[in-house]
């Protein structure tokens, strides 16, 4: 069985201009939700080694459902802060950080202040 953890997320989208021949512009952006939780898979790195460590990262699937997407998509980014795109033309649809942890990269839970 795949362990998993539980994250938080601040997910905006975007209010975009231009055109895929001309290229695309972010005109604004806005929070849609500001606590989305996602149970995403851990991953262990470099099995066995001495450097051994886990990490998680959302599917393109968990992605697409949350932003309510049915096209394929590319993201960018790291662990915390993802850029959501749209794979065919590069049309941004918008960015989701992690609310929950210090890093996924290894995995850390972010600590009060």
């Amino acid at each position: 069985m795949t362990k998993r953890i539980d994250t938080s997320w601040e997910c905006w989208t975007y209010d975009v201009w231009g055109n895929a021949r001309d290229g695309y512009d972010v005109n604004d952006r806005s929070c849609f939700d500001r606590d989305a939780k996602l149970r995403i898979a851990v991953t262990i790195n470099n099995p066995g080694a001495e450097h051994e460590f886990i990490s998680a990262y959302p599917t393109d699937r968990q992605i697409q459902a949350l932003f309510g997407l049915r096209c394929r998509i590319a993201t960018d980014g790291d662990d915390l802060n993802i850029y959501i795109t749209r794979a065919r033309d590069g049309y941004p649809l918008g960015e989701m950080f992690c609310t929950s942890h210090a890093s996924l990269s290894p995995i850390r839970e972010q600590v009060a202040a």
